[in-house]
This record gives structure tokens, sequence and C-alpha cells, in this order.
């Protein structure tokens, strides 16, 4: 079985290519017959399928394999330049230097048309085919009230449409940083949202308009892509307009207020369309599709958690249901959990779109969900959590004051691919929630973060490796230099002055390094870096430095107490009972 992520889409915005998706799968329609008698026969090289998607094409009942209609990437021998094309979808689309479309995207389009209904998807066979909703999208005429309905019930079908709409009806204008931040499963890696305060000190910073555009293009967490991505949507119907907003927020030490232009508010159209989430006596609520795929990305055991969610959520369809209750329930399944584990699946649920009420200390989802079953082959078959999912949930229990959005540094200290995510959110673990003054700084030649409190200062270097960290000699000295433009502070040196975050009283410093897991003699290391600058240091891991914070968070920790801990030339760590 082919493994496909639906349900949360990037990079797919025209609805206008997503019709043309759609058309493709009715025999001599306008697309269809382009596809079949131009574009397949001249573009497809026959190595990579030609006469094959000619004769899917030519089909009264169209049903597809995935595969050949997303494409097989960039060949061996190509470049992304010159890759030829090798799926339907790519050819359906028109790309901006090319007559046809890369496999991403035509991977983004189709997920896009699966997610909301327009296509259905056969997970056994890997192959999608018309759904009936998508063939009365596809013979609609283009700007057409019936288009328009159509439309209206796939995208309020779809939850994080509805979240989005929520969102921005009840505070009516927010920017995509303020949207991807409540968007998604919480502390869970595949949602990631830039807190709004390094945005704004990094547009503080900037020295030209082109670094200022490069900074608000560029830099975004994956919730923060789903968000723009949905806001596009909405703005083709006339839901949102695009209006830049004026914000404010505290970052390193200092207040900062700048225009972000990815900003949204809804309009009168939106709030009309808000109404069917939850339904009048005029019309009646949008049952919400919900599929397997979508309720996990990233993480390793995800299929377990797809599992215990889908579990959850039927569960709660059917009515109100308390904590012990659906703790029992899993039990049964197989899935024994907490009620603090269940308790963060239900916000997260409201996270993604669904509607949760509340009665006293029962829970229900409001909403009809359709299109939600778990795949046959994991029906029965035993699914085990994750030792580092086991991990986090034992600090879930144990974070009684830190926001259990932070469990993310679990996940992220082990991706090498999400090393900025794993330095910005340690930064505003230890600023924005536990007070400490400083920032992420994370450029060239600047440490990961550097934090103060009082006279006490930290440099620290995020490190997230698969396999664990063990402090390689070229990183203890790059941790050296740093120690060294600090005490010298010299601009002619290090032109950046990246110390200037630190007030000028701060006169204790001490270093560390954060990682999901240090291995070999990191230790050694440490003591090197010690030895060289008379500053003493520590290493932490991800748990060791969350059970930390809330140590502090909750009062049973001074701050002076809390930095000792890095001040042993050792590892820190805290003990998960």
């Amino acid at each position: 079985m082919a493994e496909r992520t639906f349900g949360w889409v990037q990079e797919a915005y025209v609805l206008g290519n997503l019709k043309r998706v759609v058309q493709l799968f009715v025999f001599n329609s306008p697309v269809n017959k382009t596809l079949r008698e131009d574009k397949i026969p001249r573009l497809v090289p026959e190595q990579y399928g030609r006469d094959g998607f000619i004769r899917e094409l030519s089909q009264e009942d169209m049903v597809i394999p995935y595969i050949h209609l997303k494409g097989r990437g960039i060949p061996k021998g190509y470049t992304r330049a010159n890759s030829p094309c090798t799926g339907i979808v790519q050819a359906a689309l028109p790309g901006q230097r090319k007559e046809y479309q890369s496999d991403w995207p035509a991977d983004s389009f189709l997920r896009w048309a699966v997610s909301i209904g327009f296509l259905e998807y056969d997970r056994e066979r890997d192959t999608c085919a018309l759904s009936d909703a998508g063939r009365r999208y596809a013979a609609s005429a283009d700007k057409s009230l019936e288009e328009e309905e159509i439309l209206t019930e796939a995208f309020l079908s779809y939850p994080p449409v509805c979240r989005i709409v929520n969102l921005l009806v009840s505070q009516e204008h927010m920017t995509k940083f303020e949207l991807g931040g409540q968007l998604g499963f919480i502390g869970e890696a595949g949602f990631t949202s830039i807190p709004q305060g390094q945005i704004l000190r990094g547009l503080k910073g900037a020295v030209s308009k082109s670094e200022r555009s490069k900074l608000l293009a560029d830099t975004e967490g994956t919730s923060d892509k789903y968000a723009r991505t949905i806001c596009s949507w909405l703005k083709q119907l006339g839901w949102v307009e695009q209006e830049e907003k004026q914000v404010t927020a505290g970052e390193g030490g200092g207040i900062y207020t700048d225009t972000i232009p990815q900003a949204y508010r809804i309009t009168l159209k939106g709030r009309k369309a808000a109404r069917r989430i939850t339904g009048t006596s005029k019309y009646a609520k949008v049952p919400k599709r919900v599929l397997w795929d979508m309720l996990a990305t990233k993480a390793g055991d995800k299929d377990y958690l797809r599992n215990r969610r889908t579990y959850l959520i039927q569960a709660l369809a059917s009515g109100y249901k308390s904590l012990p209750w659906l703790a029992a329930m899993l039990e049964k399944k197989g899935i024994p959990e907490t009620e603090s584990v269940i308790l963060d699946e239900i916000s997260s649920f409201e996270n993604i779109g669904l509607s949760v009420s509340r009665v006293k200390d029962t829970y229900k989802i409001a909403d009809k969900i359709q299109g939600l079953s778990i795949p046959s082959r994991l029906q029965t078959a035993p699914l085990h959590k994750s030792d580092r999912s086991v991990v986090k949930d034992q600090v879930r229990k144990r974070l009684e004051h830190v926001d259990h959005k932070y469990l993310i540094l679990i996940d992220l200290g082990f991706d090498s691919d999400s090393g900025r995510d794993y330095e910005i959110q340690t930064g505003e673990l230890l600023t924005a929630e536990l007070g400490l003054k400083g920032a992420r700084l994370g450029d060239t030649r600047k440490p990961d973060v550097c934090v103060y409190y009082g006279k006490k200062g930290l440099i620290l270097d995020n490190k997230a490796y698969a396999n664990g960290y063990s402090l390689p000699m070229s990183q203890a000295d790059e941790m050296v230099r740093y120690i060294e433009e600090n005490k010298v502070r010299r601009r002619d040196m290090t032109p950046n002055e990246w110390w200037k975050v630190f007030d000028d009283n701060v006169d204790e410093f001490h270093f560390a390094f954060v990682s999901g897991e240090f291995v070999g003699g990191f230790q050694d290391r440490l003591k090197y870096i010690s030895d060289r600058t008379g500053v003493t240091g520590g290493a932490i891991d991800s748990v060791s430095l969350l059970l930390l914070a809330e140590e502090l968070k909750s009062g049973r920790m001074e701050y002076d107490q809390w930095f000792d801990y890095f001040s042993k030339n050792d590892e820190a760590k805290i003990l998960c009972l």
C-alpha cells in the first residue's frame, strides 16, 4: 500500500487549476480531449507511460493509478529545469517556464481534490476516481452560481477551512502567523508556526526592501503555509480579503511594531458562509470530511496516532463522553492512554476545525463525520506507540504550567531537517514561556539562541540529529569562538555584533548545547570548551529542558538555580518519572 498524505495542502492555490484536475476525469471534456490528443502524445515520453495514460483517459469511468497522475519526480540524469513530463496531472497544469508542472505541484493539486471530496482515493489500490461531487463540479459552468454552491459545500466539508473561517469570524483580522499558530495538532512535528515576535524582530533588522520581502516570503512554519494556502482559496471565493496588518509583539527584550502583508480579514460573504459551519434554520450543517491520513503527518508512529484519533473522533461524534469513558474505550482497542493525552487530543480536534461541545465533564464532536475509516490492514494489526511518543506523553503529565505546544521540541530534536524550527521553538520556550530575556539569533556566524536574566547569560546551540549528537570538535571550536567574541566584543572582528542581545549588566555567562539526545564523548568536548575559555557550560536534551522549564515556571525553582544547571560541564539530566 502506497504512503500518501491527504488532508493538508500547500502550494496549490488556483481554483481554475483545481477544476482542470477534476475535469480530466470526464471523458471528452475539453481538458480530457486536449490531454489525449495533444499534450500527452507530445509531452510524455513513451518510456514514462504515454500510451498507457492515453488508454486510461479514454475510459468512460476512469480509475487511474495515483503515480500515473502525479508523475515520477525527477528521473536520473535530469534536473528540475529539464525534467520530462511523467504524469497526467503534470501535463494538465501549465508551468511557469514549461508547458507542464513538476510532480510536486501535481501532487499538491491531487491532495487538494481528494481532501475536499472531488476525487475518491482507493487506498488499497492506490487509485483515484471521480466522486459525485467532483462530477457536478466538472460539469458546472465557470463562475456560475452552481459552481459557487458546489465549492462552498466542498470547502465547508474540509475542517481546516472551517478552523480558519471561525478564527477570522472571532478575531476579524489576522496574519498568517496568528492563524498558523492555532491550526493543527498541538505539540506535534508537522505543525509548526513561526512566533510573530521573531518575524517583527527580523524585520527591524532588515537593511533593504528585498531583505524584508525575502523574510516575509520565506520564513514560515508548516501550519503558517497551510493557513496561507487556505486563505488564498477563500480570497477567490470572496470570503476573505487580504489586507496588511500592523502588529506589535515583544521579542528579545524589546517591543517591535511592523506591518505584515500576509494578513486576512473576513468579509460579509465569509460571515454568511460561517453560519453554515454550525447550521442555521436556512442552511443545513455541512458534514465534515475527515480522512484518516490527515490525523498525523510527520510522526514516526503516525499510523498509531491516526488510529487513536480515529477511535476518539468516532466516539465523540456519537454523543457526549467523559475522559474516563474515552480512556476505557481506547484500552479495549489496545491503545492505553492517560486522560491528559485525551484532553490534548480533544483540543487538537478543535485546532483542525472540528466543532467540540462540552457539558460539565463530558465532550462531544458536534459534526457529522464522513470519510473516516481505518485502513483494512491496520484494523486488526497490533500498533505500538513509539518510544518517543511514550516519553512525550510522560512529559505531558508533568507539564502543568508549561504550554503543551512545546512538546514539539521532543520531535524536533531528532529531526535533522528541522534545525531552524528547533531553534525557533527553543527560543520561544525560554523567552515567551519562561520570561527570560533574549532571542533566537540563528543566522550565519551567530549562536542559535541567547538568553539572560539579571546578571546571568546563556549562549545556546541547538543540534537536531536523528541518531543523537556527539558534539564534534569543529562545533566545539565554534562555541569557543562565540564565547571569545562575547568577551572581546570588537565590531571590526565580528561586524554582526550578535552579543548586543545581552544587556550591558550581564557579566556571568555559560554555554549550552540542546539536542534530542547526546551520545559519544560529548563530555570531553564540553570540558575542552571550558578549559579554552574559562567559561563553564553544559548539555541538555529536549525532555530535560521541558522538565526544567516546568520547575522554573511552577515557582519551585529560582532563576539562579536554573542557570546553575548549565555550569557543570556535563549533561543536565532531569529524569521523567
